[in-house]
This record gives structure tokens, C-alpha cells and sequence, in this order.
């Protein structure tokens, strides 16, 4: 039951002014695997889309593993605006960007142990495993600036300056889109113009990026005189994002490896099997991150209640947002059942691989339904920085997928897409009976 109607301090309006520039910058997040899948699709072979596909797992696997830097820096940051404290709101960019940077060289300089496990791990033909290596080894080379970026983007949300976190993913993910068709479609690049694409943008989007948050400085009370080193390296505020760090990289591996087993189990039946599982992921990512704008706009206005200690104004938030999320979730199901071909045509012009996805089809218009609660949960618990049941709530929705398909084994992809359907339900459930976890451990 919502709570009673006497507590008008966020309104519907509230948090729709802070979701929406995300729900609109986040299409541009999936558009960029789309354009570069329906790149690969109207070549000559599904060996391009396969290769592509495994390779864009691999950096999903990176960026998700990495996804604490956005998590972190969001809920941290939006709690301490909360609380009025500026030095700790710069120290944690700060922090934040030298990790990443840091994380990013690393990876550069593993990158051939990286391919060669990918290589290992991820079993498909010879031909998708060659053009998954060489979109690997180009595209590595943007994990500095691509993790940066990351570390931006929470930042921004913390502050709850969503529309500069719209104007970030539209510079890196429209400039992507529009040199991937120029690289592909134009100069023939292949694999390596996907990967290449990818490169440019996002060293283009940090520099500019940096460049509009230094002209804004005065307005983020980024001032130098607010810094120390004492500050910015202190141990307790170390500690506190690593813990929340650990968990999440431990939870968002758990999220890659149910990718992971759904490609592989699609892999595993043929080439035709893995590009349509590819597309269902691809789609899934319009939904994820559509559905996102209203968990976003959760973790802010959480963080920000929490570190003004004011839980009345929370609940209104929590139950308000979840409301939005599930109407759109409802007209996201529609929009994918009755304009199943248009979409299907704009990412492949195969008939094989069309007619190969049309048969599951009703997984994909079932997705919204299921996932909105898991989705706008993640965002309540990224705020309260209570990353300790976000890591338990996913071991369930783990253990619940891997049942799920050994119970529903009587097809290859509709047990795989059965079990992926139980998994969503159940972080979205698990999640919601812990919420009274927040006003009590506060």
C-alpha cells in the first residue's frame, strides 16, 4: 500500500524532471550495441555478428565489473550533497577518476591474457573467435577514458544533474554511432571500425566532458581551496567505498556470468542461435536502460533523503518512482509486441536469423514486466550505498536462474530465456522484501 497522502515534498513531477533526461541520454547506451550489431547484420556472414557479440560480452563483463565507480560515486556523493559536505562531494570525484584510470592502464597492459581467457571461455567457430580477438585488441584502448567516464556519470547523478549526465552519454554514444556508420559503411573498416569507433568517442567525451564541468566549477562548488590530501585520501572514506566496491564487483559478475550462460547455451546449437540470443540481449538493453531513468533519478533523491535523515520522504520517493516504473514497463511490452518486425528489420536484413528470432519473440515483450521492480530496487539500494543486499539479493536471483533451466529443459533457447524470466523476478522480489532494511540500519 503507498503510504498516506499527507507528505507532498516529491511529487510525481519531482521525479520525473530527474528521469527523464536519463531514460533519454540511456537510449543511446543500447543504440550504440544495436548500430554495431546491425552493422555486422547486413554483411555476408553471422560469423561478424557473433564476433562482435562476444567481444561486446567480454567489455560488458569490464564496464559491469567496473559498474561500482558509477554505483559507488552516485550513492556516496548524493548522500554526502545530502549532508552539506562539499569537501567529501570533490574528494570522491577525485578518488574516483584516479581509480579509474588506474584500472584502465592495468587492463591495457593485460589485454592479451584478457583475449586469450575470452578465447578460452567463451567457446564458439573459429571465424567468431578471430573477429571477437580482433575487436578486442583495437577497443581496449578506450577503458581509460571509458571507465572515466563512468566515474563522470555517477558523479553527475549524485549531484542530481541529470542533464548533464544526458549531454555526456549523448557526446560519447551519437559521436560512437556516427563513426561506426562512418568506418563501417564507409570506409569498410569491419570489425576493426566497430571497435575503433568506440576508441574515439569515449577519449572525445572525457576531454569534453572535463572541459564543461570546469567551466561549471563554481556551480559544483568544485573550488581548490576545498582540497587536501588529507581529504581526498582518507582512510575511513577509502574503506567505506572499497567495501561497497567489493560488493558490487561481486554482484554485477554474478549479472555477467547469466549473460554469459545465455550466449553460451545459445552458442552452443549453432551460429544462427547465438546471433538471434545476441539480438534479444541487444533489445533487452533498450528496455534496461528506458526502465533505468526512474531507478537514476531513485538513487539520487535516496542518497540525498538519507544524509538529510529524512526517511519520511524517502518512502514517498521509493513508492512513488517504483509507480512511474511499472507504467512504463507496461507501455514498453506494447511498443515490442506490436512492432515486433519493424524492429526486427532494422537490426539484420538475414531471414534466417529474423524468422529464428521471431519464434521467441514473447520472451522479449515479457521482459519489461518482469524487470521494471529489479531495476528500480538496484537504484533504491545504489542510494542507501547498502551494497551488502544487492550482493545477496543476486546470489538468489542466481541460484533461482540456474533452477529455473535445469526445471524448463525441454528447449535449447526457450529454457535459457524461461530461467532468464525467473532470475529478473527474482531480484526484483528479493530486493523489495529487504527494503525495510534501509529505515532500520540507519
Amino acid at each position: 500500500m503507498p503510504p498516506p497522502a499527507r507528505h507532498l515534498r516529491s511529487s510525481y513531477r519531482d521525479i520525473w524532471q530527474l528521469s527523464w533526461p536519463v531514460m533519454l541520454s540511456n537510449i543511446s547506451l543500447p543504440l550504440v550495441g544495436a548500430v554495431d550489431v546491425a552493422m555486422m547484420g547486413h554483411l555476408s556472414d553471422p560469423a561478424y555478428i557473433g564476433g562482435v557479440g562476444l567481444g561486446m560480452l567480454v567489455f560488458n563483463l569490464l564496464y559491469f565489473g567496473f559498474g561500482f565507480l558509477r554505483m559507488g560515486t552516485t550513492g556516496f556523493t548524493a548522500r554526502a550533497r545530502g549532508e552539506g559536505n562539499i569537501p567529501e562531494v570533490t574528494s570522491l570525484l577525485i578518488r574516483g577518476l584516479m581509480l579509474a584510470t588506474l584500472c584502465g592502464t592495468a587492463l591495457i597492459i593485460l589485454h592479451p591474457i584478457l583475449v586469450w581467457s575470452a578465447s578460452r571461455l567463451l567457446e564458439a567457430s573459429p571465424a567468431v573467435e578471430r573477429h571477437m580477438a580482433h575487436y578486442i585488441s583495437i577497443r581496449i584502448w578506450a577503458l581509460p577514458a571509458a571507465l572515466s567516464n563512468i566515474v563522470l556519470l555517477g558523479w553527475l547523478f549524485g549531484m542530481q544533474s541529470m542533464r548533464m549526465g544526458m549531454v555526456q552519454l549523448f557526446i560519447i554514444n551519437l559521436g560512437n554511432i556516427g563513426l561506426n556508420i562512418l568506418f563501417v559503411m564507409g570506409l569498410a573498416l569491419g570489425v576493426a571500425g566497430v571497435a575503433l569507433a568506440s576508441v574515439i568517442a569515449q577519449w572525445a567525451g572525457l576531454i569534453i566532458m572535463l572541459y564543461l564541468i570546469f567551466l561549471r566549477r563554481r556551480h559544483y562548488q568544485l573550488t581548490s581551496f576545498q582540497l587536501s590530501l588529507r581529504v581526498v585520501f582518507t582512510h575511513p572514506s577509502w574503506r567505506a567505498f572499497m567495501t561497497v566496491s567489493r560488493d558490487l564487483c561481486l554482484r554485477t559478475m554474478m549479472l555477467w556470468l547469466v549473460e554469459a550462460l545465455l550466449l553460451g547455451y545459445a552458442a552452443k546449437t549453432g551460429d544462427l542461435s547465438l546471433a538471434s540470443m545476441q539480438i534479444v540481449l541487444v533489445v533487452f538493453g533498450f528496455i534496461a536502460f528506458g526502465l533505468d531513468g526512474f531507478a537514476h533519478a531513485a538513487e539520487a533523491l535516496v542518497g540525498d533523503r538519507l544524509g538529510k535523515r529524512d526517511f519520511a520522504d524517502m518512502k514517498y520517493i521509493i513508492w512513488r518512482s517504483t509507480l512511474l516504473a511499472f507504467y512504463s514497463s507496461v507501455i514498453l511490452s506494447a511498443i515490442l509486441f506490436f512492432c515486433r518486425l519493424p524492429i526486427l528489420n532494422m537490426l539484420t536484413s538475414q531471414p534466417d536469423l529474423i524468422d529464428a528470432t521471431q519464434a521467441i519473440w514473447i520472451y522479449i515483450t515479457l521482459l519489461p514486466l518482469v524487470s521494471f521492480l529489479a531495476f528500480q530496487m538496484d537504484g533504491i539500494f545504489v542510494g542507501a550505498t547498502n551494497s551488502a543486499e544487492m550482493r545477496n539479493g543476486m546470489v538468489f536471483a542466481l541460484i533461482s536462474f540456474i533452477a529455473a533451466h535445469y526445471l524448463f529443459s525441454f528447449a535449447d533457447l526457450d529454457a535459457a530465456l524461461t530461467a532468464f524470466i525467473f532470475y529478473l523476478g527474482a531480484r526484483g522480489v528479493y530486493l523489495a522484501v529487504r527494503l525495510p532494511v534501509l529505515f532500520t540500519n540507519q
